[in-house]
């Protein structure tokens, strides 16, 4: 997937405005974007990425080099597949539920990017090993930049998810408000 649909899904999914926040949702003064269970949600939902292909584009750029997925050293896939292992993230989450239970969470958007990834990238160099580095296990999933309609069928399910997390917190606030009058 492209790291704005991990960026959003992370949100939708690992938010207190989202789908986290149960029935009631963020309780918070002012726009969603002051939740900051938003914000460690992005930042959660596009690390795998981040750390991996956009640390070394940075460089790139800082250099003054034209961006290429062409010349990528290897370095940058052993960083890739790291980053991409649900073990690693799973210790990560451990570790980060001993230190600072309240990130967990958001931080849900790391493994979420993983098994999303796991489906919408095929073999090749970006594969998704989740198990790395212990097993090169992976799922044969579908290169989502090859196909377009995989990017339009993601990309179609995030409104969905929003709508329906809208009518989920709604209806229970009509039901809350709501005398029942037996005649």
């Amino acid at each position: 997937m492209d790291i704005l649909a991990h960026a959003l899904y992370g949100v939708t999914l690992c938010s207190r405005t989202g789908l986290a926040g149960g029935r009631q949702g963020a309780v918070i003064r002012g726009p969603y974007i002051s939740d900051w269970t938003v914000w460690a949600a992005v930042g959660f939902g596009v690390l795998p990425d981040m750390s991996s292909i956009g640390a070394y584009f940075i460089q790139m750029l800082i250099r003054g080099d034209s961006l290429s997925f062409h010349s990528l050293p290897s370095s940058v896939y052993v960083l890739y597949h790291c980053t991409h292992s649900l073990m690693i993230a799973s210790v990560f989450l451990l570790v980060l539920g001993l230190l600072k239970r309240s990130l967990v969470v958001p931080a849900l958007a790391w493994p979420l990017h993983i098994v999303m990834d796991s489906f919408s990238h095929g073999d090749g160099r970006w594969q998704t090993l989740m198990l790395y580095p212990v097993s090169n296990w992976h799922l044969h999933g579908i290169n989502w930049w090859q196909h377009p309609g995989l990017m339009m069928l993601y990309w179609g399910i995030l409104p969905i998810l929003w709508i329906g997390i809208y009518v989920w917190r709604h209806a229970s606030d009509s039901q809350r408000g709501k005398t029942v009058n037996y005649k």
